[in-house]
């Protein structure tokens, strides 16, 4: 793999900012604290301990951003912060001396933090969210503080640019603790049924090398395991909750009786943390499926609670592939990943010259993840589940949450070439490649 390294050298950091939005009530554009509220000063220019905050922000964040990505106010001291989370997963606001104010999607939260003389940088410390573009800067404006954000590149010379992403890329493929996205093979009763069994737990999950994170699995991985089974076949997925909340599962495209659908109340009572619950139905239809969780399904599936369900049709005309890839797409707490993994941790596809490749997209996230391969074409085949009559060529493959996409792709260029989202903040950031990054590795 080594000689795979220099295919990547080339690369820079391509990381553009997502605007991020703060608004400081009462102080943006030169609007002095009231009397009552101002504050005397500490020799080296931040607030005295005893004189209460100068002035109220109120940062709001979104998926995945803030606005505006800097804040102007008049003069060190001590504001209270209002944290509004207008998205729809868990957000914080981490300043630079540590302060962390963090609230679920749709939620708010309050602190306070003490900006010196030099003004302060803030991020969100969810993984991946900063390097999304979740980056802002408190400027003090009697500091003469520059009025855009640097993300510290002003302080980087441009060989110490290189070195960074350099020494990331080098290490693809980053080995770290842990794979999701694996077979599991049914027990085949006695009547023929398939079955699954599948357990809901909290784990400690590496998503690249020295992050830990905590997460959501099915058997202990992310995503959970893949299923697979044909056209015909009765199944039975035996989900059981070692959960602290209650959970469901359900088959995102698959035809199942109503009972079978797991959204709760509407077709099951949610199933709750000790219990299980038995899914039973025969398979109908053919495609790249999903399974996942429908209860708290903004906060259980960005968490890990997903996994690919491929029901294959021996009786249809399907092209003869010498690999067939799942590549489930997740952004949120675990930050943006592949298959549960963020660069320089992903796995590399390898294929032989004129191999035949099939993959199956899967979004399971928050946001809309364009695919886009280097150097080779994709061939469009299938979406949702649905062969498509007339397939066609794409350079860059849309896949919306929720969405399947499968396509054909032919090895035919000899070398290693990049594969990523096209939404460039989830693949670049200011130290280079990271996120949903992979590679199509073509031997002779």
């Amino acid at each position: 793999m080594q000689r795979t390294f220099m295919y990547f050298a080339a690369f820079t950091g391509m990381g553009t900012v997502f605007i991020v939005t703060l608004i400081v009530a009462g102080l943006i554009f030169g609007t002095a604290p009231t009397a009552e509220r101002a504050a005397t000063s500490s020799p080296d220019g931040t607030q005295a301990p005893d004189s209460g905050p100068v002035g109220e922000i109120t940062i709001t964040a979104f998926d995945l951003g803030f606005e505006p990505a800097t804040v102007t106010v008049d003069a060190p001291g001590t504001y209270a912060v209002n944290f509004v989370n207008d998205g729809g997963t868990f957000h914080d606001v981490t300043f630079a001396d540590g302060t962390m104010i963090g609230a679920d999607g749709h939620a708010a939260a309050a602190g306070e933090v003490t900006i010196g003389a030099d003004g302060m940088s803030f991020i969100c410390s969810v993984p991946g969210h900063a390097d999304g573009g979740m980056r802002g800067e408190v400027v003090v404006a009697t500091a003469g503080a520059s009025a855009e954000p640097s993300h510290g590149d002003h302080e980087r010379t441009a060989e110490e640019m290189r070195d960074t992403d350099a020494a990331v890329t080098a290490q693809f493929p980053a080995e770290t603790e842990g794979r999701g996205n694996q077979v599991l093979e049914p027990e085949v009763q006695d009547d023929g049924t398939l079955q699954w069994e599948l357990t809901a737990s909290v784990i400690q999950w590496e998503t690249e090398p020295g992050t830990v994170v905590e997460a959501y699995a099915y058997n202990g991985m992310v995503p959970g395991p893949q299923l697979r089974a044909e056209v015909g076949d009765r199944i039975r997925i035996i989900l059981q909750n070692e959960l602290l909340q209650p959970t469901t599962i359900h088959s995102h495209g698959l035809l199942v009786p109503p009972d079978m659908d797991g959204v709760p109340v509407i077709s099951q009572p949610a199933v709750m943390p000790g219990e299980t619950f038995v899914y039973e139905y025969t398979l109908r239809n053919a495609g790249s499926h999903m399974y996942h969780s429908h209860f708290m399904a903004e906060h259980q599936v960005p968490m890990g609670l997903l996994g690919a369900f491929v029901v294959t049709d021996p009786n249809a005309d399907e092209p003869e592939v010498a690999q067939d890839i799942t590549m489930i797409l997740n952004d949120g707490p675990l930050g943006f990943t592949i298959n549960g993994k963020g660069f320089p941790a992903t796995e590399p596809l390898v294929a032989q010259a004129g191999d035949l490749i099939r993959i199956r997209y899967m979004n399971e996230g928050l946001q809309i993840h364009p695919m886009h391969l280097h150097g080779i074409p994709q061939t469009v085949i299938a979406k949702d589940g649905w062969t498509l009559p007339q397939p066609h060529v794409e350079d860059t493959v849309l896949v919306a949450p929720g969405e399947r996409v499968d396509v054909l792709v032919d090895a035919s260029e000899i070398g290693t070439w990049a594969f990523h989202c096209h939404v460039l903040t989830h693949a670049e950031s200011p130290d280079g490649m990271y996120g949903m990054v992979t590679a199509l590795i073509v031997e002779p």
